[in-house]
């Protein structure tokens, strides 16, 4: 994969409501995206636009998905996270606040020091929630693997 964007926490949690709504109905509505983030109708719509601009979202019949760019991006994500994540419970954090700490940290992390955190940690495939780390590369459709938020 070519290099992802860098993504502000935020931004990343638009790609997850927007790919969890799309498991659920294939798609994800604006109302959706405002009604699970909590945020304004403007608020979400700048941000989807951008999203869109960075070629992550595609908008159809004000249907929203991720592209295939979009599900590269957040494959990544979700493995970092769940790298992150198995570091951090390694290390004693309980399980609830390192899953919401390796969302935060993320951002923070070159790719070669979580690389490294994952080899160190015996190549996990799982978060310590139980949760399926996506394959590197992508073997399946992301929409196959469940999403570790705690």
């Amino acid at each position: 994969m070519e290099d992802a964007p860098k993504l502000t926490v935020r931004e990343v949690d638009y790609l997850l409501t927007i790919f969890k709504k799309s498991k659920e109905s294939g798609y994800a509505r604006n109302k959706q995206v405002i009604q699970e983030l909590g945020v304004s109708k403007s608020t979400a719509s700048l941000m989807i636009k951008k999203l869109k601009d960075m070629g992550l979202v595609s908008e159809n019949n004000r249907k929203f998905k991720l592209t295939n760019r979009g599900e590269e991006v957040l494959s990544e994500k979700l493995w970092r996270h769940g790298v992150i994540e198995c570091a951090l419970s390694y290390l004693g954090v309980p399980i609830k606040d390192s899953c919401k700490l390796s969302w935060k940290m993320d951002p923070l992390l070159p790719s070669e020091v979580v690389e490294t955190i994952w080899k160190m940690l015996n190549k996990p495939n799982k978060c310590p929630c139980g949760i399926e780390l996506p394959e590197k590369p992508l073997k399946k459709p992301l929409s196959e693997y469940d999403i570790c938020v705690v």
